[in-house]
């Protein structure tokens, strides 16, 4: 870096906010504690830059979520005339649309280094002709980026075993996860006192077992299949309560008999989306993402980190994020009797639970503890810069 020509800029992009706030905050403190001019570009959101730290330059770009021909170009010809004006060193892009358009504009600007962060392949969700286009757009994406970072490390032979990745340089930062976790937010003596209350504010007993998630309330994330369970496991165990943390969403709805389960159950509780998930998993016992696809199960981490067991789906993403048998279940997705074995197991034994939960905290603690993994993407960032100058 003390031979850098001038002070590195690096430039972060998402189709929407919400990724910058839930992944990209504290990676952006770290760069620009290491000298970086940090540019972020999303959607326009007023309220992004009060959450930014100071000295970062915001852009707001339109991205149309769904293909658009015109919006698109509009965008391309916006983010071309910012590479053009700032002249990034790195340009750094996840999520699908925004990858697109900036890889397609980043490589017309001329960045000599294209970051690529595959959280995940949104077209294997998808059918039909739909999914022949999103996947065409993938490899566009991967062919004009100098390098791809996958979320994990199934999520490289995966992108190798699809034709994504030819010569490209793929690899995995540290252990993989989109930003690790915060051990010292996410620490369940920190939030102990949110058990109580949060099962007061929703009507759960001081003795019920809670099995919660943290999701979009939709089809692939399981919810069909973990109602479905709930609902059978429930005849068998009055004290058992299934907590819903999250939304619907308008694709990929919830079938009519989860819906209609989800509104007649008395021990169903749906909270909506929750800015602050942490006094939640505090009120639950066990933690279930039932997803069918996933980039690597974040909540999984975050689950783990304040004590809890897990169960989830043998796919690519969780199956990293939770080892089988020490802090948690896999089991196969798309299967609502799948998750019933692993449920009892945990509902009849406190200390199997109170095992995992430990065991779930420690593999965090080695393993995704937030500073390393930004430690880790730092020493990545430079050793860019430090290949330019050579």
């Amino acid at each position: 870096m003390k031979n850098h020509p001038h002070k590195p800029r690096l430039c972060i992009l998402t189709t929407v906010s919400i990724s910058i706030k839930s992944f990209c905050l504290d990676q952006i403190r770290a760069l620009q504690q290491a000298g970086f001019d940090v540019t972020v570009i999303c959607a326009p959101d007023p309220e992004l830059p009060k959450q930014l730290p100071e000295g970062v330059d915001y852009r707001a770009v339109e991205f149309s979520r769904v293909i658009s021909p015109f919006k698109d170009i509009k965008a391309v010809v916006s983010l071309l005339r910012i590479f053009r004006r700032k002249q990034f060193d790195i340009v750094q892009y996840s999520t699908p649309k925004a990858s697109l358009l900036a890889a397609i504009a980043a490589r017309l600007a001329r960045i000599p280094h294209r970051l690529y962060l595959l959280w995940g392949l949104y077209y294997m969700g998808v059918q039909g002709m739909g999914r022949v286009v999103l996947k065409v757009f993938e490899k566009i994406i991967c062919r004009l980026s100098t390098e791809i970072l996958p979320i994990s490390m199934d999520m490289v032979d995966f992108a190798k075993s699809q034709g994504l990745v030819g010569k490209t340089k793929c690899s995995v930062i540290l252990n993989g996860s989109a930003c690790g976790v915060d051990l010292s937010f996410y620490n369940p003596d920190r939030w102990a006192a949110s058990r109580d209350e949060v099962r007061k504010q929703w009507g759960i007993s001081a003795d019920a077992i809670v099995i919660g998630t943290v999701a979009r309330l939709t089809g692939d994330k399981g919810i069909n299949e973990l109602v479905g369970a709930f609902d059978n496991l429930s005849q068998r165990y009055p004290n058992l309560v299934l907590l819903l943390v999250g939304t619907q969403e308008q694709k990929d709805r919830l079938g009519d008999q989860t819906m209609q389960t989800i509104q007649s159950h008395p021990r169903i509780k749906t909270t909506g989306w929750q800015t602050n998930p942490a006094p939640f998993y505090a009120a639950m016992d066990i933690f279930c993402l039932p997803t069918y696809r996933e980039g690597f199960g974040e909540v999984n981490l975050e689950a783990q980190a304040m004590g809890l067991p897990v169960v989830s789906t043998d796919v690519i993403g969780p199956r990293e994020s939770v080892e089988q048998g020490r802090t948690g279940f896999l089991v196969s997705p798309q299967s609502q009797d799948a998750l019933l074995e692993p449920l009892t197991v945990l509902i009849e034994s406190p200390e199997c639970r109170r095992k995992m939960g430990q065991e779930g905290r420690k593999r965090v603690e080695n393993m995704f503890e937030r500073n390393k993994l930004i430690q880790a993407m730092l020493n990545h960032r430079l050793s860019l810069l430090s290949s330019s100058v050579r």
